[in-house]
């Protein structure tokens, strides 16, 4: 392409001319360019490299890779392993674009099980590096050695070497200044090279990697095969003892790894990896899709750890979208996240997530306790015998507790079951009143909701597997399932999310998911010690003792009793007013207001439109026994909670965020910090609390519930060293 430009200047305004004239011939590119363009797409950094020449590594059958780096990788990297090594004669060939043992057929690529597959790996390092590789063939007796230059083979000699392969890059970019010019600090590009190469450890545990940074070692695991152990190494003993252990199935997916507990919440996402079938991978609605799963258990902008192994058919993944293989795409998308969601859920719901005060190591107390006994008859002090340390029980995970084995919901079982479901006629007249609201969730509670809360959850899990594949079959008509189920799928769905949280109509589902949240223990069987400063409510158990935020747990009973009145998509119980209270509104509001007049009458407001800029309010909503101010409509009005468009409200009596501000209103009714209890009220509102769903965390995802052992005093105490 050829071009010239004019300008002149014209009283003091410049003036540009210009005259292109394109001149185009099509001609093909040599080899080093190509090689160069290629490698600029794979290899990107010095971490590029350890990814590409590790993963060969681990596809060659390697138990052991060392890596050593110079310089954060920019003067020398060398890779060591003692996989199976590559044979004299095929070298060359190994340096050559496209050329790869892993792969044959495009067909193989559906199930390809390899990491590297392209064969771009060796020839996009050699064309921006000097490489010297080393290696033995395992049914060869001698090895040989090689170095090549900017993709050029310079010798190749026969040498003596163990099996396996060590290749060494040096001067990385040397023929790209560009490229090296814009490399990061060297202590940079250490760090992001370590942090790729402890992902590739936690995905093979049974490997031992070694990492070397400028003589000084960096990273050792110990390929003892447990994911755990190498978390312990990366991160330390104190957060493997914050993992659930996470182990779901509900076909085509199966999930496996780790979720962090309340106490590994983090600002950041960096702390969630997702390995799908054996890779590394970026997913930004996996991500979301782990803090939605977390939603009600995190406080806002905190993000759940995860370390998740996902195994889905490999026809339902295109590996090959992305030159580095960091991405994939994932057939059926929606309804994969939305049972990654739902797999995350029902793990939390199985699991005790009580915060631990101290460590969460097990102990048996008794033995603790017989040999104080012991100690103090003894005349004189010894140390604390062998026996003793030996009752110490570490436990490197919080594991699921299931008895019996978990039957799941699957796409199958809610076609079948869902004609099971039977509608019954469910109606809360009257809320207790104000005198009885503490004790709303005793037997009075239990008499209104007769165990049908367990069903509701079942019916909560059904909606989000019938609304995944009704979105599946939606964006592809080849998705997993039959495209003649669409029908069915919206038959069912409009059954289940009729029944959805309803008390009185039950989910008779056989193989539908059942509640089997690991229970705390009791705690209204507790002993009730008091409260400390008015705020916090303290509990002995059995060799442990509790606190509990009584602000947080009333106002979790609170929130959840307004979401069942919220979710029975009924009109809220209300009462008329004497005489209207007229609400002035503005003018430029009228047309939505007359629009949504009956938005409002569902929440229990009664109005009619008077004039230009009046409303009058004839009866207002009873919530939790006390009636509301029709200021809260007002409210609500004016911060244009009621859009007509809002897609909530299609399906709702009202949206989303008009049941957050009630919600928010309603609950600074909670008791609050500072306020004395009788021990009768503290009784009932620990009954409120067991009855709850999440008795964990508050709305905001602070913590209720505290736990320290007697152990652990013991410790603070010195009884025990």
């Amino acid at each position: 392409m050829a071009a010239s430009f004019f300008f002149w200047q014209v009283e003091s305004t410049v003036v540009f001319s210009y005259d292109i004239i394109f001149s185009m011939k099509i001609k093909m590119l040599n080899n080093e360019t190509i090689n160069k363009i290629a490698a600029g797409e794979v290899i990107i950094r010095p971490v590029s490299v350890v990814k590409e020449l590790v993963e060969n590594a681990i596809d060659a059958g390697a138990d052991q890779i060392e890596v050593i780096v110079e310089a954060g990788g920019k003067n020398r990297i060398t890779v060591r392993d003692n996989g199976c090594g590559i044979a004299f004669n095929e070298i060359p060939l190994a340096f050559k674009r496209h050329a790869t043992s892993k792969l044959s057929t495009i067909e193989e690529l559906e199930e390809i099980e390899s990491l590297g597959f392209r064969g771009e790996a060796l020839s996009s390092v050699a064309a921006v590096a000097k490489v010297q590789i080393t290696t033995r063939f395992e049914n060869e007796e001698i090895g040989s050695q090689a170095l090549f230059e900017g993709g050029k083979l310079i010798h190749q000699r026969v040498c003596a070497y163990n099996r396996g392969t060590d290749i060494t890059v040096k001067d990385l970019f040397y023929n790209t200044p560009a490229r090296r010019k814009h490399l990061e600090k060297d202590k940079k590009e250490e760090s992001i090279l370590r942090d790729q190469l402890e992902k590739i450890a936690i995905l093979h545990p049974g490997i031992r990697f070694q990492l070397s940074s400028n003589g000084r070692m960096v990273l050792d695991t110990s390929g003892t095969g447990k994911v755990i152990d190498v978390v312990k190494k990366l991160y330390g003993g104190e957060m493997a003892d914050n993992l659930i252990t996470l182990k779901y199935e509900n076909k085509p997916m199966k999930l496996e790894g780790f979720v962090g507990n309340l106490k590994t919440m983090r600002n950041h996402r960096e702390d969630q990896m997702f390995f799908i079938n054996g890779r590394f991978i970026k997913n930004n609605r996996l991500s979301k899709a782990l803090d939605e799963a977390f939603d009600g258990y995190r406080m806002k902008h905190q993000h759940p750890l995860g370390i998740i192994f996902i195994e889905l058919p490999g026809r339902m993944l295109d590996v090959n979208i992305h030159p580095a293989k960091t991405e994939i795409k994932i057939l059926n998308e929606s309804l994969v996240c939305l049972l990654f969601k739902q797999g995350i859920r029902e793990t939390l719901r199985n699991t005790s997530l009580i915060v631990e005060l101290g460590t969460t190591h097990t102990v048996n107390v008794e033995e603790v306790n017989k040999t104080n006994n012991c100690t103090a008859e003894k005349t004189t002090g010894s140390r604390v015998p062998d026996t003793f340390a030996n009752s110490v029980k570490e436990s490197s995970v919080l594991e699921v507790q299931n008895d019996q084995p978990e039957e799941q919901t699957t796409i199958e079982t809610v076609l079948s079951s869902s004609a099971a479901i039977t509608p019954a006629n469910y109606l809360g007249t009257e809320l207790p009143s104000i005198e009885k609201r503490m004790a709303f969730g005793t037997d009075e509670y239990k008499s209104v909701l007769p165990a049908h809360l367990e069903k509701a959850q079942n019916a909560a899990l059904l909606t989000e597997s019938l609304k995944a594949e009704k979105m599946a079959l939606s964006e592809n008509g080849e998705g997993y399932f039959s495209s003649d189920q669409y029908r069915q799928v919206d038959n069912a769905l409009s059954t289940v999310e009729s029944s959805r949280l309803d008390p009185g109509k039950g989910i008779q589902a056989s193989g539908s998911l059942t509640n089997n949240r690991a229970d705390i223990k009791d705690l209204t069987k507790m002993k009730i010690v008091g409260q400390l400063f008015n705020v916090y409510i303290l509990l002995e158990g059995e060799k442990e003792i509790y606190l509990l935020d009584q602000h947080a747990a009333h106002e979790a009973f609170l929130t959840q009793e307004l979401m069942h009145l919220f979710n029975r998509k009924e009109v809220l119980p209300n009462q008329g007013l004497m005489t209207p209270t007229p609400l002035k509104i503005r003018p430029k509001d009228l047309l939505g207001i007359e629009q949504t007049l009956g938005q409002y009458k569902s929440l229990g407001y009664d109005c009619d439109v008077f004039g230009e800029d009046t409303l009058l309010v004839r009866s207002v909503p009873i919530l939790l026994g006390e009636p509301q101010s029709p200021d809260l409509l007002k409210l609500m009005i004016n911060e244009n909670l009621f859009e007509y468009n809002d897609r909530s409200c299609a399906n709702n009596a009202f949206s989303e965020k008009v049941q957050n501000k009630i919600i928010s209103m309603a609950c600074k009714a909670a008791i609050k910090g500072g306020q004395a209890l009788t021990q009768v009220e503290i009784k009932n509102l620990l009954e409120n609390l067991m009855n709850l769903d999440n008795p964990y965390t508050c709305p905001h995802g602070r913590p209720i519930i505290l736990r320290l052992k007697e152990y652990e005093l013991m410790k603070l105490f010195k009884r025990v060293i």
